[in-house]
């Protein structure tokens, strides 16, 4: 199974919306990264499920625009701050299967942009914080 370019252009755009970078903090966009390189080898690696699995969350996400926006479009012609909208719609359904799915492609991504070395290099940058951030903990009720 091999993905088209369709559906490359769309994992992208669906991956960008995840991992956007932030050039301030010196991270790089993962749409600069070798994404369609990455899912070959992914769908050439895993079992056929889990590969038709990673296919329908990429379907997912590219059509949800009509669904979810009610815009005749693909993620892929979306700005930017509409697919980071998208994709936070998608996380948030109550349907489980919806929200599965678009997790698939949240940690196919989180695998390829981790493993940019630029990325690690920067997450193991030490901090330039001189204070600590201090956590407040909610009281848990029982009902």
């Amino acid at each position: 199974m091999t993905l088209t370019r369709w559906e490359n252009r769309w994992a992208r755009a669906a991956m960008g919306a995840i991992f956007p970078g932030s050039k301030e903090q010196g991270f790089a966009d993962i749409s600069a990264m070798d994404v369609a390189g990455f899912l070959h080898r992914v769908i050439h690696a895993v079992p056929f499920r889990a590969a038709l699995a990673l296919r329908l969350a990429i379907w997912l996400v590219a059509l949800a625009p009509l669904l979810v926006l009610g815009r005749p479009s693909t993620i892929s012609r979306l700005a930017l701050p509409d697919r980071e909208a998208l994709i936070a719609r998608l996380v948030a359904s109550k349907a489980y299967a919806i929200r599965s799915l678009v997790m698939i492609l949240k940690t196919m991504a989180a695998l390829l942009y981790a493993a940019d070395a630029g990325v690690r290099a920067r997450m193991r940058a030490p901090s330039s914080a001189k204070t600590l951030v201090t956590l407040k903990i909610k009281p848990i009720h029982a009902v």
